[in-house]
């Protein structure tokens, strides 16, 4: 499915994002840290058969503008996606259907509060925000360790290592998509976001910012799917997840790690299709 990238600025910064599927209702595509939009590549094609699809490079990754020094937060990363849906007009009907991978949906979750009636469904896969990290992580950002990790981590041998821990069964990732999402795991310029990311995380943590008491009050019909043998983020913060979102469901999938979009996309499609398309449940109902 050849796809075009397509560039917006929002909040004064490039993004670069795409667009597939005419017809049913608009979905948002987030990825998560270290990643680009490449990150759902197999899932695209299936999903733009249901959906209008709108993928985008978050601030600081993939094909979107790095910048430095960017005082990054929860806060910010709503505004820029509030900001994209208005000017790409995908919330001119209403709320939007909206799909968050560990990071993003960690942002979504921030962009449903920070922005009330932004989304009308949300599905997050193998999300973040569930996990508070100590405070001397940050410890990681500073100039003389960063300097130290930058070429260690940015290695092609170590980013294969890292890409190969948070997929379960590397076989079922195609060659074409392991290049790409691998080429976004060596960009110099979106380490420095991550180190800018660390270096900000008392403002991007759902706990820390107040955002995670406030969970119950989210009124939005929420589908959590994980992998059963996801190594980055343990299954048990699924439960979790579950629990402090009110009426969500879990779909759980087998043989599956932290990628599920690139390891298992008919059973992640499916999953997502029959969510959006079902009656609402009306309470946390897990189901595998």
């Amino acid at each position: 499915m050849a796809l075009q990238d397509k560039y917006i600025v929002i909040g004064g910064h490039r993004h670069r994002y795409l667009e597939a599927g005419r017809q049913g209702p608009p979905m948002l595509l987030v990825h998560g840290i270290s990643s680009s939009l490449d990150y759902f590549g197999p899932s695209i094609p299936l999903l733009a058969k249901s959906f209008r699809l709108l993928a985008i490079d978050l601030l600081g990754f993939g094909g979107s503008d790095k910048p430095k020094g960017k005082a990054w937060s929860l806060s910010l990363y709503a505004d820029l996606i509030r900001g994209f849906i208005e000017k790409t007009g995908a919330g001119s009907d209403g709320p939007v259907l909206a799909t968050g991978h560990s990071m993003g949906g960690k942002y979504l979750l921030a962009t449903a509060l920070i922005h009330p009636g932004t989304f009308s469904k949300l599905v997050l896969s193998n999300t973040d925000g569930f996990i508070t990290l100590p405070s001397f992580a940050r410890a990681l950002s500073l100039p003389g360790v960063r300097h130290i990790l930058k070429p260690i981590v940015t290695r092609r041998d170590i980013a294969e290592k890292m890409l190969a821990a948070a997929v379960h069964r590397m076989d079922k990732v195609a060659p074409d998509t392991y290049r790409r999402i691998l080429e976004v795991a060596l960009d110099h310029d979106a380490f420095e976001t991550v180190m800018g990311l660390n270096r900000n995380l008392m403002n991007l943590d759902l706990k820390r910012t107040g955002l995670r008491a406030r969970l119950k009050e989210l009124d939005i019909p929420t589908l959590i799917i994980w992998g059963d043998r996801d190594r980055y983020m343990s299954p048990k913060y699924a439960q979790i997840a579950l629990r402090e979102i009110p009426g969500s469901r879990l779909v759980m999938i087998g043989d599956c790690g932290h990628s599920p979009m690139l390891e298992h996309p008919e059973e992640f499609t499916a999953a997502i299709r029959e969510f959006v398309f079902s009656e609402p449940q009306t309470d946390n109902n897990p189901c595998s």
